[in-house]
């Protein structure tokens, strides 16, 4: 799979640590918030790349708020704010290989 810029900045965004779309989203834009006012990208257009990026095989959920609803096991998209995501090994390899 060849990554857009934007997933590869999502990747990016949780190469260190479990992420939630908040804080992708914060991470991704920080710098246009702090210098335009406004994001590079919106929250909808990161969400529906986090969606495209799990059924890739490239990230999955590894932690959730409410595991009642929002179940590690089964992403539930409607409850896409609960989980907590991070890259698969496959999910590595494409963020390491991209740009090279």
């Amino acid at each position: 799979m060849a990554l857009s810029e934007l997933q590869f900045a999502i990747l990016d965004a949780m190469m260190d640590d479990y992420e939630d779309i908040e804080q992708v989203y914060l991470t991704i834009n920080l710098d246009a918030l702090r210098t335009k006012g406004q994001p590079d990208h919106l929250l909808v257009t990161i969400v529906d790349e986090l969606f495209a990026l799990a059924d890739a095989g490239l990230i999955e959920p590894r932690s959730s708020w409410r595991e009642d609803i929002a179940p590690v096991a089964k992403l539930n998209r409607a409850a896409i704010c609960y989980y907590w995501f991070f890259p698969t090994e496959r999910g590595k390899d494409e963020w390491k290989q991209y740009g090279s």
